[in-house]
């Protein structure tokens, strides 16, 4: 994994502005020369999509993807290397979850549990690959009497077993497909609906929910409710409610939608179900996760049996946060704690940091 940190020239947003003069204060000549090669070469700043996605105005006090991913390595230095990385490595999150006796969907570890044996016990289960984001390659299977029908796929029990058991040797979980909870059915029809919480830990220590986006599932045969998948994201009014969801397009164009595009429902003005509980969980779950881990961005599942832990991000987008508040994460409050950590970091947190780094 590559991070570019760039070196434009001086900016008027006041966390890029702390996030760039912390890193020239802090570099030779060299490394500074290529950061501002970098940025000569349109290596830094926000890219074609993020400008279609967001409006001048928001970009303009925003944090971009290239910015955010150099800053979030600064702030979580528990991010790498990834197979020690517990929001990232999928089986080293499930067991420091179950541990710390988060609610997580359960799963089989074949090499403690019979898989053929979980397996007829199961309908409907999810497969997760690890070191995978934005839903890449999760999949999902459900059992039809003798055979398992995934997404384009139908496979014999053991078939099923030889895939699972690959993808559970190359680091990936296999779960029990969390049901939606009854009052989102038919705004996330495909998916589980995942409520995005970012949790920061503030001026005290203390973890503080800082940002939150709903996650909704627009239809088809993708088990995933990823915005970038052409899913649907919205913003949580102060009464709790849904506000008009976002839904992603194939170029980049965010539309508008007060309806679920796929089965007419309602959306705006819908009661965001267990909403104090899921925010609750997040901030619960930072503890466990806290060394090395100034920020996260969890994704919280609304299931039928309430709020459960579906995963956490040490690199969590600020780009879905950013469309459904209408402006730039230099403006709220976490980029205030961002501007507020970047000033506590120790010396040598800085100089490690380079222009081009694995």
């Amino acid at each position: 994994m590559l991070t570019l940190r760039a070196l434009p020239g001086r900016s008027d947003n006041d966390l890029l502005a702390a996030y760039h003069d912390g890193l020239k204060q802090h570099w030779g000549i060299g490394e500074r020369a290529i950061g501002q090669l970098l940025a000569a070469t349109g290596q830094g700043g926000w890219s074609r999509a993020e400008a279609r996605l967001l409006a001048e105005a928001v970009r303009r006090d925003g944090l971009s993807m290239r910015d955010r991913k150099g800053l979030h390595r600064l702030l979580n230095p528990g991010a790498f290397p990834l197979a020690s990385n517990p929001l990232k490595n999928k089986q080293l999150f499930a067991r420091v979850a179950g541990e710390a006796g988060l609610p997580v969907a359960t799963g089989c570890d074949p090499d403690r549990e019979d898989l053929t044996g979980w397996l007829a016990d199961q309908d409907d289960i999810i497969a997760k690959p690890s070191f995978q984001s934005k839903g890449q390659g999760v999949e999902r299977f459900r059992r039809v009497g003798d055979r398992w029908h995934g997404m384009d796929v139908t496979l014999a029990r053991d078939a099923l077993v030889v895939r699972l058991t690959a993808l559970w040797r190359a680091g990936g979980v296999i779960q029990r497909r969390l049901p939606t909870h009854a009052a989102l059915l038919a705004l996330s029809p495909a998916a589980l609906p995942t409520l995005r919480v970012v949790t920061c830990l503030n001026e005290a220590g203390k973890p503080e929910a800082c940002g939150m986006a709903l996650r909704l599932s627009a239809g088809g045969a993708r088990p995933v409710d990823n915005f970038n998948a052409g899913n649907l994201v919205l913003g949580v009014d102060q009464a709790g409610c849904c506000r008009p969801a976002w839904l992603g397009g194939a170029k980049g164009v965010p539309v508008l939608h007060d309806r679920h595009p796929a089965t007419g429902a309602a959306i705006t003005g819908v009661p965001v179900p267990d909403l104090d509980a899921a925010i609750a969980l997040a901030l619960r779950a930072h503890g466990p996760f806290r060394a090395g881990f100034t920020v996260i961005g969890w994704d919280i599942g609304l299931t039928d049996a309430g709020p459960a832990l579906v995963e956490g991000n040490w690199n969590p987008g600020t780009d879905i946060l950013q469309l459904v508040d209408g402006q730039g994460l230099a403006r709220g409050r976490l980029g205030a704690l961002y501007r507020h950590h970047l000033a506590a970091l120790p010396t040598d947190r800085w100089r490690n940091a380079r222009a081009m780094q694995r």
